[in-house]
């Protein structure tokens, strides 16, 4: 029998390797490299090995949890027994509070749901709970993953809440709770535990300052589903970044209130404001699942006394909107470097789909220019560097809706094809 290899691993980002630094070469934390043996290099082999299985001999056996009926369309049935959910968002985004409601309305079905906070205590839960009309479940505080996974093992419930993975530790691991060792552990009992009962589990993420889920990457591909709640204001959006049970092309639209979160049924004018059109102000269409959505986009240019002119954008992607810069310098003859250029989603939302370009590049012309779009236009396409404007044949439904809602939308389906067509509709 070989000896256990030495190995040496980052007590801070779980780098390992087979000499000593001073300096993590990952991570570049000084100090954090603490010798530790591998037994994976034992050269005793298996006395038994699993045999493979035709694919038309296996059982499915997908169970699905119902909850209510916006969130079954979601998730295409509720969630399956077993699966591994991971919700991630901003801290106050709301969601510890759409985890509860969630928990009542399954609760609500006859199924036993336990709600394990890490980050508040009992009766803190419990306040939130009752306010939102939910008294149905069991609810723990408790940040040590061993007996947290213990309990689950004992009571076998149908729904496992965590809220959050990186407030839990194992005294097992010297890392500190939240550290990348302690994620990994704890996820790895996590989902260990929730596929041999057929439990299905919960996990609440933490996020990173620039909106990543926060920990190892591997957390996102260990887990079966990944959502993402987002949005400020008194509107949010749950996203659907990772599906193993169905597609990703789902989203929910929820408005806060004082109740909690309410599913908006037909979001298409949601984020349409009561104002004046002024130049500058334009609104845009973006798809969100299955929905047409009308965002209004604000741009504000004025001259600027700096070599380098800002550019800033909230709810916008910066380097996209360079991008768009440069293709209205050079498609449309406009001087924007003598230009800075504020961008602006009203509503709180991100944007992340291109088919805002349009409305975006608009929104600046009438800005620049000083005169304002006609009304009841909404504008719809991706811009590529060389000037065309170009939108997907599947969204021809979502157009038609906006259309019915009595907007006139502006995109290729309604042959304005390139940038400088766009001036057609600045007044």
């Amino acid at each position: 029998m070989a000896k256990n290899k030495t190995l040496y691993e980052c007590s801070n980002c779980g780098y390992t390797t087979t000499k000593w630094y001073g300096k993590c070469p990952n991570c570049q934390s000084w100090g954090t490299l603490i010798e530790k043996t591998d037994s994976r290099f034992d050269n005793n082999k298996p006395t038994v090995y699993k045999k493979p299985s035709v694919i038309a001999d296996i059982e499915n056996k997908e169970e699905f949890l119902p909850i209510n009926n916006e969130f079954d369309a979601f998730l295409r049935g509720g969630f399956v027994k077993g699966g591994v959910y991971l919700l991630s968002g901003t801290p106050g985004v709301g969601k510890s509070t759409l985890l509860l409601q969630i928990c009542g309305s399954i609760a609500g079905n006859g199924l036993k749901v336990i709600y394990v906070s890490a980050e508040e205590s009992e009766a803190q839960v419990s306040m939130r709970a009752k306010r939102l009309g939910v008294d149905n479940i069991y609810i723990l505080s408790d940040n040590n993953i061993d007996s947290v996974v213990l309990m689950a093992e004992n009571e076998k419930p149908d729904v496992f809440i965590l809220d959050s993975i990186h407030t839990v530790y194992s005294p097992l691991s010297d890392s500190a709770a939240g550290g990348i060792q302690q994620v990994r552990y704890s996820s790895e009992k996590l989902i260990e535990t929730a596929k041999k009962y057929n439990i299905a589990t919960v996990i609440v993420a933490h996020v990173t300052k620039d909106g990543s889920i926060a920990g190892p990457k591997i957390l996102e591909h260990m887990v079966d589903t990944v959502l993402f709640l987002d949005g400020e204001d008194e509107f949010r959006i749950l996203r659907l970044q990772k599906n193993r049970f169905g597609p990703t092309d789902e989203s929910l639209i929820f408005e806060m209130k004082n109740s909690g979160l309410d599913v908006v049924k037909d979001p298409t004018v949601k984020f349409v404001g009561k104002k004046k059109v002024t130049d500058g102000m334009v609104y845009g269409m973006v798809v969100e699942g299955r929905y047409p959505i009308i965002v209004e986009v604000q741009a504000l240019c004025v001259d600027t006394p700096l070599a380098i002119p800002r550019r800033v954008s909230v709810g916008f992607d910066l380097n996209r909107l360079n991008m768009l810069l440069a293709v209205i310098e050079k498609r449309l003859n406009l001087p924007m470097y003598r230009y800075d250029v504020y961008i602006n989603i009203a509503g709180g939302i991100k944007i992340s789909s291109t088919l805002i370009d349009a409305s975006v590049v608009s929104s600046i012309v009438s800005s620049v220019k000083r005169r304002p779009v006609k009304e009841g236009v909404v504008f719809a396409g991706e811009l590529d560097l060389s000037g065309n404007i170009s939108i997907l044949n599947r969204y021809k439904k979502q157009v038609s809706k906006i259309e019915q809602s009595g907007f006139e939308v502006v995109s290729p389906l309604s042959k304005i094809d390139s940038i400088d067509k766009l001036l057609n509709y600045i007044r």
